[in-house]
């Protein structure tokens, strides 16, 4: 992973300045079989997908209830509007992501954001690039442990999630009234979002989160937008990076 981010993000950046957080193993259940059914999703990861199409502006026909042929029919209709791929990305993501966020108090939450804060204090970087449902992991690390930052870059975030994921967000004690702020300790906050990617819903994030100093919208093409490698190529995330190290 280092390897490719820093290929991506290109020189005079090496691998060996990277440093990578590791959680996908704490937010395995172990689902194998059909795994992009969405009728095998939990409760909240069949909500999860109902918010979601809602967010991409799926008709009301599709989007209202909460029985499995709703949930059936929001998938079919994920696939006739962005292809069979996106449909299996975002039920394999909803399975993951409904496992972090459904309860704010469980341990695999607790030790997702545990790992990232270990990397942080043990290397402290100067800049930390968060992608997909690791700027949520991050953005709430930042909360519960504040660190301090020079640069946090958000990458295709899904933070504004109405309902899935913004409305369950965990700041940490005293700290819900502060939801959309900068973290305390991080000096810049950027944001990079995809004009096509389907998880950076809504891409102004800015609008939720004021914290936010700059946000960049770019065009990364139809084809594996969502790819953290391919954000990082952005000459804009580029210029952010080169301005710290």
């Amino acid at each position: 992973m280092a390897d490719e981010w820093a290929s991506a993000l290109g020189a005079p950046h090496s691998a060996g300045g990277f440093k990578a957080a590791y959680y996908a193993h704490l937010l395995d259940l172990g689902t194998s079989q059909g795994e992009d059914d969405p009728e095998l999703l939990s409760r909240p990861g069949q909500e999860m997908l109902m918010d979601w199409v809602s967010a991409l502006g799926a008709p009301a026909e599709v989007t209202m209830g909460r029985t499995t042929l709703p949930v059936r029919q929001a998938a079919e209709w994920l696939a006739r509007r962005h292809g069979d791929m996106a449909r299996r990305f975002v039920v394999l993501f909803c399975r993951e992501a409904d496992t972090y966020v459904a309860d704010p108090a469980s341990a695999r939450r607790r030790q997702a954001r545990a790992e990232l804060n270990r990397v942080l204090e043990l290397h402290r970087p100067r800049v930390l690039l968060a992608h997909s449902l690791g700027s949520v992991v991050a953005y709430e690390a930042l909360w519960h442990r504040p660190t301090e930052l020079e640069l946090l870059i958000t990458l295709g975030s899904p933070l504004g999630l109405p309902g899935a994921v913004y409305d369950r967000l965990s700041l940490g004690e005293g700290n819900a009234a502060r939801k959309g702020e900068r973290p305390p300790g991080v000096r810049r906050w950027v944001n990079v979002a995809d004009i096509g990617d389907i998880v950076a819903i809504p891409r102004d994030l800015p609008t939720l989160f004021p914290g936010i100093d700059a946000h960049h919208e770019v065009s990364l093409g139809l084809v594996a937008s969502h790819k953290a490698t391919r954000y990082l190529g952005v000459p804009e995330v580029a210029a952010e990076v080169a301005a710290c190290v």
